[in-house]
């Protein structure tokens, strides 16, 4: 066969296939739909839409997956915040009132990026588990500790002996990790199983 035989007939192939460019864009918008829809009522919703949305096509319109990948997106942030408070902790700049209630807040960190590991688990673990109310409880009590941990760290920057700059750092990475955890445990709460 001649090239420009070969070349029509693919091109015609093509044009004739099932499968379209537009059809990929149409299930990428109701992924996108499903997660903007999923975050409308949550604690922080455009943080929630934000955060989750370039996930949308991993996602697609499973509520499940949609909790795992907001859980994982907290780890994420627990653990930029965890570098930031030790970064700050390492510093010479910091007095010994600051580097102790750093070091406790090292401590909150990690205690709630436990906390969202075990959640992560029992999510993970749904579709085997015998009692899938009983495993959505225990992801949403570990979520919850993790959040309190997060703002035990706050409670320490409280004092008037903080210095202004290395609390409001502090302040901005928590109340960032406090959202994205808020808004993980709200997509945990309205679960359906």
């Amino acid at each position: 066969m001649e090239p420009k035989i070969l070349i029509i007939l693919f091109l015609t192939t093509l044009a004739l296939s099932p499968v379209s460019p537009s059809t990929t864009v149409a299930q990428q918008n109701t992924y996108s739909t499903f997660v903007k829809t999923s975050c409308s009522s949550a604690t922080y919703p455009a943080a929630c839409v934000k955060s989750l949305l370039p996930y949308a096509a991993t996602v697609k319109a499973n509520p499940l997956k949609l909790v795992t990948v907001a859980l994982s997106s907290t780890l994420k942030s627990a653990n930029a915040t965890l570098s930031t408070v030790t970064q700050l902790y390492k510093t010479k700049r910091v007095t010994k009132w600051e580097a102790a209630v750093l070091k406790d807040c090292i401590g909150d960190i990690k205690g709630s990026m436990d906390e969202i590991k075990r959640s992560i688990k029992e999510i993970d673990g749904i579709s085997v588990s015998a009692d899938k109310r009983f495993t959505i409880f225990n992801a949403q009590t570990w979520t919850s500790a993790a959040i309190t941990d997060e703002n035990s760290c706050l409670d320490g920057f409280s004092d008037g002996q903080i210095n202004p700059s290395v609390k409001k750092k502090i302040r901005n990475s928590i109340v960032n990790l406090a959202t994205v955890s808020s808004n993980a445990l709200y997509l945990i709460n309205h679960l359906s199983v």
